[in-house]
């Protein structure tokens, strides 16, 4: 081993330098000289620039850290309004003014609100959803004739009670042109049957619509409301056949076609338009004109000395009696020699007063009912009890479910005429009705009645 302070050679055990006297190091001091090297100091600026690279790193985790919870929401988000539990939905709707529209369905939390930047609206969210009615027309320009649908993209935002804003999925769906709104009140059917010359003619179109009927401009009869209210002529051939043609701004034109049958007669027999087909009396005057020289003949029940005939003008009249609620049939023929008769044949509806109906109807005996109701058919009934239920039949005429027994289930079918179309479930009503069969109800016959009137009892 040489000295490192003089560089004599010393024996490897030797603690002191034989020549200089100064401390030899040691094995194990040797090996760890290397290891304790004086520690270097850091400069100020070396420390600033550590302390910012340490903010900066802990930034980047914090804002690492909310940027992974945000698309986390962000994802879940997406999930639930595309395939999950608050994807929106579309159906379609008949809006007040007969517009046809769709109506569109958010779903999301109480208090949050769903804004749509589109039509620059916003939806409270409540009980869970948020609805909004928009006419099908709305989506279109005023020309529409070369146009047969529009391609609809919604960009809906959720804002939270909070105020934080999300951009939801896009809502994508296709409106086909709308065709222009017409509701015919009257004829009720497309095609029915009439025995006088003019007949009249109601219906409804959206307000500012141009309306023809067989050819001829009647918007200027159209009210504010849209409601037409004229009469058509019909002449004895047959089929006559109305064109209606309706034409609503962004609305394609809509054409509709009734048929009105009137029969031809070899005798000239015209009933006057004055002649309602209901009737609130049991007796009604029928009153007309037939070719002169033609004698009137009453087939069904009338007032014998109340048929009179004017030879000269061919007018006539006579009171016609009705034995039974509800529909009755009038008939009557004009005849002359060498010419086959003219036959006249309509309903009535025979709807009795309120004091004619009440005066008139039996105290309520079920049992007897519901074993003699074929023979008791047309006989009124006063019938009180509770309404468990209604529902709509076969041809979509409103029946109601009454329980009139007191202890024991007694349950009678009510085919509301009423003005009451919507009586309350669970209530008690005292109805006015007439015997009209039977019918079933849950797998059971019971007896059927045709209500004209029903009050809260």
């Amino acid at each position: 081993m040489k000295c490192p302070y003089c560089g004599s050679v010393c024996a490897n055990d030797a603690l002191y330098c034989p020549s200089c006297k100064q401390p030899l190091p040691t094995a194990q001091s040797a090996e760890e000289a290397p290891r304790r090297a004086p520690k270097e100091r850091r400069t100020p600026l070396q420390r600033a620039l550590t302390a910012l690279l340490a903010v900066a790193f802990a930034a980047a985790v914090v804002i690492g850290g909310f940027k992974l919870v945000s698309w986390i929401r962000n994802y879940q988000l997406t999930r639930l309004y595309t395939r999950g539990a608050y994807a929106p939905t579309l159906s379609a709707v008949q809006m007040d003014d007969l517009r046809s529209g769709h109506a569109m369905i958010f779903y999301g939390k109480d208090g949050d609100q769903i804004y749509i930047p589109e039509l620059e609206r916003s939806l409270s969210i409540s009980g869970g959803v948020a609805r909004m009615e928009v006419a099908d027309s709305d989506w279109f320009d005023l020309n529409v004739a070369d146009v047969e649908y529009a391609d609809i993209t919604l960009s809906p935002m959720l804002i939270t009670e909070k105020g934080q804003k999300t951009e939801l999925p896009p809502f994508n769906f296709q409106i086909d042109v709308p065709e222009s709104p017409l509701s015919v009140t009257t004829p009720a059917q497309q095609r029915t049957t009439v025995v006088t010359g003019v007949y009249p003619l109601v219906l409804n179109v959206v307000p500012g619509s141009t309306v023809f009927v067989n050819g001829e401009d009647v918007t200027a009869s159209v009210d504010r409301s849209g409601l037409l209210s004229t009469y058509v002529g019909v002449k004895p051939i047959g089929d006559n056949i109305v064109t209606l043609i309706v034409r609503t701004p962004k609305h394609r034109e809509c054409r509709r076609e009734l048929t009105i049958f009137r029969q031809h007669y070899d005798i000239n027999l015209e009933l006057d338009t004055t002649v309602s087909d209901v009737s609130s009396a049991r007796t009604m005057a029928v009153t007309g004109t037939a070719e002169p020289g033609a004698t009137i003949s009453v087939d069904t029940d009338y007032i014998p000395e109340s048929l009179s005939v004017d030879a000269t003008t061919g007018r006539f009249s006579f009171i016609s009696r009705f034995s039974t609620f509800g529909e009755n049939i009038v008939r009557f023929r004009a005849s002359m020699p060498g010419k086959e008769d003219a036959v006249v044949s309509f309903a009535v509806n025979y709807k009795p007063s309120l004091a004619e109906m009440s005066g008139r109807a039996w105290a309520m005996d079920y049992e007897q009912l519901r074993v003699m109701f074929e023979n008791w058919r047309y006989q009124s009934f006063a019938c009180k009890g509770q309404i468990i239920d209604s529902f709509t039949d076969d041809d979509g005429t409103p029946c109601l479910v009454m329980d009139v027994g007191d202890t024991d289930r007694q349950l009678l079918i009510l085919e509301n005429q009423s003005s009451d179309a919507n009586p309350t479930l669970g209530r008690r009503y005292l109805a006015y009705a007439y015997v009209d069969g039977q019918m079933m109800y849950q797998s059971q016959y019971y007896p059927k009645l045709v209500a004209l009137y029903l009050d809260v009892n």
